[in-house]
């Protein structure tokens, strides 16, 4: 195993790069091999590190350039903003099977979409992605099976395949545990960056089987050392620097497994005491204390390439002075995070069915999130009302054409990046 004391320096980028290091020319690494079997209950976690391959840089003979032309631009010429609007969104949607559903189900997804079933719900609405929650998953052989049929649904009427997102972050945040590796959480594993890194490839390659290509990690928040807060051992820490690094490695060892990495939650969840499912947390620090701490492992994650930032529920007034949450806030996203950090990646939404926006419209909330800069609206609570809102935002142009296009740019980058843009159209 290479000893990783830099990982941004002794390790090959991702192939999710930066928008700016991606077009027509794709450099593909060798695949490296995948894991010799898999069974049917959680795997040991040391017994998998002691016995995986770590994702090693590979021998410059087997790196291979591969041309592709580049699909996007005519894939959203060719786009109508209905089916634009429907890549911004990434709900949850009720139900094991992609067609066979019970009552129940069957009403949950009525009182959301006025459709029965997940797959009518997928062509109706052009999704760009859904995100699986405990009602979505039972076994791996189900999980793969529910992916398989969604992403043929979507492929089939657009072209354009899905993301499909999951939380799994190790320790007490796993949604998927049949034929995966239960991992510790991130503050057992931190300081240990090849194991971080290994145990973030291992959990890429695994989830991917099983049809995932974003995972909703690594937490990059930084915990107060006085105050747990919130995040607790979600984080891999109190230093910056140690956080910055684990959160590196991770997102290299997910990203290199062929899985979109999501760094959260921004602009830095680790020094507040409230829950955002339930309230709206205050990140009550001025700015140089936030650039000394909580700016540091984002920087690392873009530094990395990073796929995906997603943003906190949370407000700081230091920084935004409406103290608006971060979801809805071009302070945060469009200002800090794009224009003076240079991310230019995807920015996703917390969910936001959470307590923290409850007190915000539906609609008005995600036309609120696509100003404010975010690219992928998290679970909305009332699909068609979001829906509705960002097509007649558009329409009057109170969300300009550019603005949206320029989001779902991002959208379709990702997925060519990951494969799931499959034509022109």
């Amino acid at each position: 195993m290479t000893s990783l004391t830099s990982p941004r320096s002794t390790k090959p980028r991702s192939p999710l790069g930066s928008a700016t290091n991606r077009g027509v020319v794709y450099v593909l690494a060798a695949v490296l091999a995948l894991l010799a079997s898999s069974c049917s209950d959680p795997v040991d976690p040391a017994d998998q590190l002691a016995s995986s391959t770590p994702p090693d840089p590979a021998p410059a003979e087997t790196t291979t350039t591969v041309l592709r032309v580049d699909v996007v631009p005519s894939v959203l010429a060719s786009m109508t903003n209905e089916q634009k609007v429907g890549q911004l969104l990434m709900p949850v949607l009720s139900g094991r099977d992609a067609n066979a559903v019970s009552d129940a189900e069957v009403a949950e997804n009525l009182a959301a979409t006025g459709l029965r079933t997940p797959a009518e719900i997928v062509e109706r609405y052009q999704l760009g992605g859904v995100i699986y929650l405990p009602g979505n998953i039972d076994s791996a052989e189900q999980v793969r099976t529910l992916s398989s049929d969604l992403q043929r649904v979507a492929e089939s009427s657009s072209g354009i395949g899905l993301l499909v997102a999951v939380d799994q972050e190790g320790g007490r945040v796993n949604r998927i545990t049949d034929q995966v590796t239960v991992f510790p959480s991130a503050e057992d594993l931190a300081g240990d960056i090849d194991a971080v890194l290994e145990a973030s490839y291992i959990t890429g390659q695994q989830l991917q089987r099983q049809g995932f290509n974003v995972v909703l990690a690594p937490v990059a928040d930084v915990v107060d050392a006085t105050e747990r807060g919130f995040i607790g051992d979600r984080s891999y820490g109190t230093d910056p620097q140690v956080v910055a690094d684990m959160v590196a490695a991770s997102i290299s060892g997910l990203q290199q497994a062929g899985v979109a990495a999501a760094a959260k939650h921004w602009p830095g969840h680790g020094a507040t005491a409230i829950d955002s499912h339930q309230d709206l947390p205050f990140l009550d620090i001025d700015r140089a204390e936030w650039e000394a701490r909580e700016r540091v492992p984002f920087e690392a994650a873009i530094a990395e390439n990073v796929a995906i930032v997603l943003v906190g529920h949370l407000a700081m007034p230091d920084l935004d002075a409406t103290s608006d949450p971060a979801t809805v806030s071009p302070v945060l996203i469009e200002q800090l995070l794009r224009s003076e950090m240079g991310y230019d990646g995807v920015v996703m939404t917390d969910a936001l069915n959470m307590g923290a926006v409850s007190g915000y419209d539906e609609g008005e909330l995600v036309v609120q999130a696509v100003l404010a800069g975010a690219d992928i609206m998290l679970v909305p609570p009332d699909l068609e009302a979001a829906k509705s809102a960002l097509e007649e935002a558009v329409v009057s142009g109170r969300i300009p054409q550019e603005h949206l296009d320029a989001a779902v740019t991002r959208v379709l980058r990702l997925k060519q990046d990951l494969g799931v843009l499959r034509s022109s159209r």
